[in-house]
């Protein structure tokens, strides 16, 4: 779904994501080597977070800019 800057009603850029996980837990096969060699997590913490980010519960942050100008509103997005 294209995100429209609020300012000048052009077409905004992805800058970043950010996931409360790393991988999908219910496909352990993609999961590195080194997160599934590490000590267990703390009960309640999801199998893909080793990092212990935790985004709204469980969701990915998205942050969205205008290419116009650096000055016009950025977009944050938690989906």
């Amino acid at each position: 779904m294209p995100r429209i800057c609020s300012a000048c009603g052009t077409g905004m850029d992805p800058l970043l994501t950010i996931a409360t996980t790393e991988w999908n837990s219910g496909t352990r096969s993609w999961a590195p080597e080194g997160d599934q060699a590490r000590d267990p997590l703390p009960p309640g913490t999801p199998p893909a977070n080793y990092t212990r980010v935790d985004l709204a519960r469980g969701y990915g942050l998205q942050l969205h800019v205008c290419p116009v100008s650096a000055d016009h509103p950025h977009l944050e997005l938690i989906q």
